[in-house]
């Protein structure tokens, strides 16, 4: 978690929270920026680069072979103090948000997902190759996804 949480901040965005074995990671608050969605694609890449880097030497070592999946979604969220009297804490919540942990859930090791959103956002500023649409759990309308090719 400690490199994802630099790659995250180097990339201009902050961790919201870790949930098990994920990292919940969020741009454009408190401030917005015109290339946040490149930043936090940008930002998943990097990981990614890093993890294959490391794979070989984490294999022989530990006996480990790590893969990350990443899901990515734009779009408006509602961020603030969340919780009850006796618990709050700052955080995003909204459909924008459960979007993109589908996309994490449904995405394969190795594989970095996006929505239609965030490819729109990007502006064509990168590879990403139409895999149609797909039909997220919890979700009434299928959305159309995308994977960043490397």
């Amino acid at each position: 978690f400690t490199l994802a949480t630099e790659v995250v901040h180097q990339h201009g965005g902050f961790i919201d929270k870790f949930i098990g074995d994920c990292v919940m990671a969020v741009w454009g608050l408190p401030e917005q920026h015109d290339d946040d969605a490149r930043r936090a694609v940008a930002a998943a890449e990097a990981l990614q680069r890093w993890t294959d880097a490391c794979t070989r030497r984490w294999r022989t070592r530990y006996g480990v072979h790590l893969q990350l999946a990443m899901g990515l979604n734009t779009g408006l969220v509602v961020a603030g103090n969340v919780g009850s009297e006796r618990r709050l804490e700052y955080t995003v919540i909204g459909d924008t948000v459960n979007v993109a942990a589908r996309l994490e859930a449904a995405a394969a090791p190795g594989q970095i997902l996006l929505s239609d959103s965030t490819r729109v956002a990007l502006g064509g500023a990168r590879r990403l190759a139409p895999l149609g649409e797909r039909q997220l759990r919890g979700r009434t309308q299928s959305i159309r996804v995308f994977e960043v090719r490397r």
